[in-house]
């Protein structure tokens, strides 16, 4: 079966080449670069679609082969496969001059190999949409379910476990925003939930996860001034309560907690050029369980998009966040995480990127810190509207103080598809 999927990705990979090699040189159009190189489409190469009233259907398939040397992220005796996905997804996207509907579906189907008990079957369905009361005023809406997995190897995931963590997260958000003059204000909440099932484990027992069932709740107030035109200072408050379904976890802990952001910054949006929104601040969150730490810090968030020319997008972001864990005698980890990326267009309709990310994650309440490096490089090429192939290699390297927790691993993955 593993010879049979090699051939497969070497016959994939040298189609996918001479098309490359074969297409005609065109010199570069002009293009629109308010938008990133890796996120526009060249005019030629966007999805026509079908007409539904006033909706636009948008089908879309993709298989990607994948080899993966340490699918278990074992520090020794790695185990690699090589793994089929298929990822179907069907968009309807409104058509109209004021407000906006949008309703998708997905699914990513995966198979390995020869590791047979970590196939799965992840789904998804979501609505989003604008609503224009006016030109000042406007607000949102998300709703979404995703049926997902954790892959044996995971942090949360029990080293005995016999087959991936699989759990389904509902989200729905609501927002708006009012902007009269230089001055604007917006509010949002968002509800999240999350529901583990059990899992095998390797000894023929059972792994409870109903004490990582949770429901996030999280409200947003944001206050800006436009200081001149593409530059506006603001700041933003968000609260949020993380309630646990169990009275304690599985180690006897109440992870129930609530807790508080607050930051000052700046949004950037000269179209032509650079979009960034730089915010930076204060972090707490508050525990039920006497026995767990509380944690605060300084909290950050960066998103920067800079298009260095018509033809390469700089990306950059830097995150702070306070993230749960079941881990046990740990109350919450600080993650801190750098990311760089870079897109350059060779052709209208081939694309390059490479990133390099970085995150440090620190337990709070135990002695246990992870240093978690990756680098990636990926080529996208679209034969015509219809048709399009890409290859990509992913680094990745984890460093813990704890024993049996590092690893490194390579995963080389080749995709075509096919959209309407």
């Amino acid at each position: 079966m593993k010879v049979l999927k090699g051939g497969l990705l070497a016959t994939v990979a040298a189609g996918a080449l001479v098309a490359v090699l074969t297409s005609s040189v065109n010199a570069q159009e002009a293009v629109n670069p308010d938008q990133g190189v890796a996120q526009r489409t060249a005019e030629g190469y966007e999805p026509v679609g079908a007409t539904v009233g006033s909706f636009r259907l948008l089908p879309k398939v993709e298989v990607v082969e994948e080899f993966n040397d340490n699918i278990f992220k074992e520090e020794n005796d790695e185990t690699d496969d090589m793994i089929t996905k298929v990822k179907p997804t069907l968009n309807l996207r409104s058509d109209w001059n004021n407000h906006a509907l949008n309703l998708g579906a997905g699914a990513d189907f995966g198979f390995y190999a020869d590791s047979n008990d970590d196939d799965y079957e992840d789904y998804n369905a979501k609505v989003d949409g604008r609503f224009d009361a006016s030109q000042a005023l406007t607000f949102n809406g998300l709703g979404s379910f995703e049926h997902l997995h954790e892959d044996r190897g995971g942090d949360d995931v029990d080293a005995d476990a016999a087959d991936p963590v699989e759990y389904d997260r509902l989200k729905a958000e609501f927002g708006g925003r009012f902007k009269p003059n230089r001055i604007s204000l917006g509010a949002a909440g968002r509800v999240t939930d999350l529901d583990y099932d059990d899992n095998a484990e390797l000894d023929g027992g059972t792994t409870n996860n109903d004490d990582r069932d949770r429901q996030v709740l999280e409200g947003e107030l944001r206050a800006g001034y436009e200081i001149q035109t593409g530059y506006e200072a603001f700041v933003k408050g968000v609260l949020n309560d993380r309630d646990y379904d169990s009275d304690v976890d599985d180690n006897g802990f109440d992870r129930d907690s609530d807790g508080y952001k607050a930051q000052a910054g700046i949004a950037i949006d000269l179209d032509r050029l650079i979009r960034a929104d730089l915010g930076v601040g204060w972090m707490e969150q508050d525990y039920t369980d006497p026995s767990l730490r509380d944690v605060d810090g300084y909290s950050a968030d960066a998103t920067v998009r800079w298009n260095l020319t018509e033809l390469t997008t700089v990306r950059g972001t830097f995150a702070r966040a306070i993230n749960e864990t079941t881990t046990a005698d740990a109350s919450g980890i600080v993650a801190t995480s750098y990311g760089l990326g870079v897109d350059h267009e060779f052709l209208r309709n081939l694309v390059a990127t490479a990133d390099a990310n970085y995150q440090n994650s620190d337990y709070e309440g135990i002695s246990r810190e992870d240093d978690l490096m990756s680098f990636r490089l990926g080529l996208d090429y679209k034969l015509n509207r219809n048709f399009f192939a890409g290859v990509s290699y992913k680094f990745e390297d984890r460093d813990s103080n704890v024993t049996d927790q590092s690893y490194d691993n390579n995963i080389f993955a080749i995709k075509i598809g096919a959209q309407f």
